[in-house]
């Protein structure tokens, strides 16, 4: 059951390229599990080689693999920074039970974000930090459906986007307004070119548009303090920021009735849970 790409990962890509050596950097996730794994494949491409640098830097796949190992899964879960063969995607894969990660689909955020600041105030740092945690925790949302034999109503792409921003909401604080920020920048700015067909609406992922407006709900819904700028500033239309809290708690349940079992923490309360994710996310 592999999945198809979303139609907003096909972004341009960057400049022109040169060959390198290829080499890998793999190992071990520690977050109370050894089922996270992670491997950093070393770009052909010169283009793509600060990514990999950075990402490896940063430490990125570690920390998303530290959030999503809170779960006792049954079988290793490896993550996958790789090239793709011109194609920017991202998927989870059932068969190999992975979740890879196109540098072509990186080099697409880096190119949409803003030089410095875009207009409406969202920052070069979370114009790319922010897409790329999301559509990480969106794949490790099909990986968990999948390995936790989790039941789905609706569509399975929804479910994958509430559960990841569910999941990085709970970082709190400046990181979860990263999250927001930068992703709903990445939403608007591919809504803006999506083509609206036939096509895009048999489609099993939402448009780009669609997406935005769910994640600043969830958002808003969360924290109305914290977040009330997507509705003072119109982002969100008020008649949807009404029921966005009722959103908010119905995502919440579904998360503690099918998730929470399975974690090695066990919350004993949404601070607890947000203490978990958030120390998961910087090593600790």
């Amino acid at each position: 059951m592999s999945r198809r790409p979303s139609r907003w990962f096909a972004l341009p890509l960057l400049g022109l390229v040169l060959p390198i050596e290829a080499a890998e950097a793999r190992g071990p996730v520690r977050a109370g599990s050894d089922c996270i794994r992670v491997v950093y494949e070393a770009p052909k491409k010169a283009a793509f080689r600060e990514i990999y640098e950075s990402m490896r830097r940063q430490r990125v796949l570690e920390r998303v693999g530290a959030i999503v190992g809170l779960a006792r899964l049954p079988t290793r879960l490896t993550y996958r920074l790789k090239e793709c063969a011109g194609e920017p995607n991202a998927w989870y894969a059932p068969e190999s039970r992975s979740v890879t990660l196109c540098y072509e689909l990186v080099a697409g955020v880096h190119k949409v974000a803003p030089k410095t600041r875009s207009p409406a105030g969202v920052s070069h740092h979370d114009a790319i930090v922010g897409p790329v945690a999301q559509i990480l925790m969106h794949e490790s949302g099909h990986a968990l459906f999948d390995l936790l034999r989790v039941p789905i109503f609706g569509r399975e792409e929804d479910a994958a986007d509430q559960l990841a921003s569910y999941a990085l909401l709970q970082l709190g604080g400046r990181e979860a307004r990263t999250v927001v920020n930068g992703s709903a920048y990445f939403f608007a700015t591919t809504g803006k070119s999506e083509p609206i067909d036939h096509g895009g609406f048999a489609d099993v992922h939402g448009f780009s548009w669609q997406r935005f407006y769910n994640l600043a709900c969830l958002a808003y819904g969360s924290d109305e303090k914290r977040f009330g700028y997507v509705v003072a500033k119109g982002y969100l239309p008020k008649e949807r920021a009404e029921g966005c809290g009722e959103e908010y708690d119905q995502v919440a349940f579904a998360f503690d009735r099918l998730i929470v079992p399975h974690l090695r923490v066990r919350p004993g309360g949404g601070e607890r849970l947000r203490r978990a994710f958030r120390g998961a996310a910087r090593g600790r």
